[in-house]
């Protein structure tokens, strides 16, 4: 491309577009178009100008649109908008913030274009919901990343897929602050019914549950029998394939019980100290929260 790459694109993309029209009886040659515009594309991107790239790909999703190649036009449509992505995060690399977020929503755009193309219970679309959400939290857009991750739950069918898409939307509604949802989600996992929930997974939704309780303080009323039992169990030293975990955390968690319980702000800082490396980094978040709330 010329040192002017701006024009230079638009040059190459109208030139694209006059060969697509129809002159005289003669229809336009849809498949060199749609040739044409994705070299332009891979032109664009070995020159670092991703928002280039993507409109050249749109361009030839359009192509395969035309002739009714719709899973075609879906693969562009993608190209499309992982491209507009990289553009966008590119912006946030350079700390350059664009109000109307032109490169973000093209990018959300061209996404929901290459997905609609899918039928509704596609394990392709559930994963296009899963980008999406991936980079919205990439970019510090957490509160709008969730409701990419709600989209595609619904879209899930498969039991352990599920889990693992509740799980990071449970992780994410507690770097939000949405304690009380967090809880909500936790507590929807653990008493799932549909899959043997992984050891591990299931150990850190316990947890989470445990500290979110102590947060939300929800009435006695409103918790879940298992939630109820969870708590028993733990505080009694119960075995039960449902808290799967190692004995040095079930003591840990047991302290920090009764420190929140006793409002011994002192020692729960101690033990939370002693428990971090347990932890994942929204558990340590919570921990962190608790004793903010005691202090204040």
């Amino acid at each position: 491309m010329s040192t002017d790459l701006s024009a230079s694109f638009n040059e190459q993309y109208m030139n694209i577009n006059t060969k697509m029209k129809k002159r005289f009886m003669r229809k336009p040659n849809i498949s060199e178009a749609t040739n044409e515009f994705i070299a332009l594309a891979i032109q664009c991107e070995h020159s670092d100008q991703p928002a280039f790239a993507g409109h050249a790909y749109v361009g030839a999703a359009k192509c395969e649109a035309s002739v009714g190649h719709f899973l075609g036009e879906a693969e562009h449509y993608l190209a499309a908008a992982r491209q507009f992505m990289k553009a966008e995060k590119k912006l946030k690399s350079l700390k350059f913030y664009s109000a109307d977020r032109e490169n973000l929503e093209a990018a959300i755009g061209c996404y929901i274009q290459a997905m609609n193309k899918y039928p509704e219970k596609s394990p392709i679309r559930t994963s296009i919901l899963m980008e999406i959400a991936s980079d919205l939290v990439e970019l510090n857009h957490k509160l709008e990343a969730a409701s990419y991750y709600e989209q595609a739950i619904d879209t899930v069918t498969e039991g352990t897929m599920k889990v693992m898409c509740l799980r990071n939307l449970l992780n994410l509604r507690i770097d939000c602050g949405k304690y009380d949802v967090a809880l909500e989600i936790a507590n929807q996992i653990a008493d799932g019914t549909e899959t043997n929930i992984p050891e591990d997974v299931l150990a850190e939704v316990q947890v989470s549950r445990i500290l979110l309780t102590l947060l939300v303080k929800p009435p006695e009323a409103s918790k879940p029998p298992s939630l109820k039992k969870l708590l028993i169990d733990l505080m009694n030293d119960n075995e039960d394939n449902t808290i799967p975990l190692n004995m040095d955390l079930r003591l840990k968690l047991q302290s920090i019980i009764i420190c929140h319980t006793t409002g011994d702000i002192h020692s729960l800082i101690s033990v939370t100290a002693d428990t971090k490396h347990f932890l994942t980094i929204q558990q340590v978040e919570l921990l962190q929260k608790l004793i903010s709330d005691e202090r204040s």
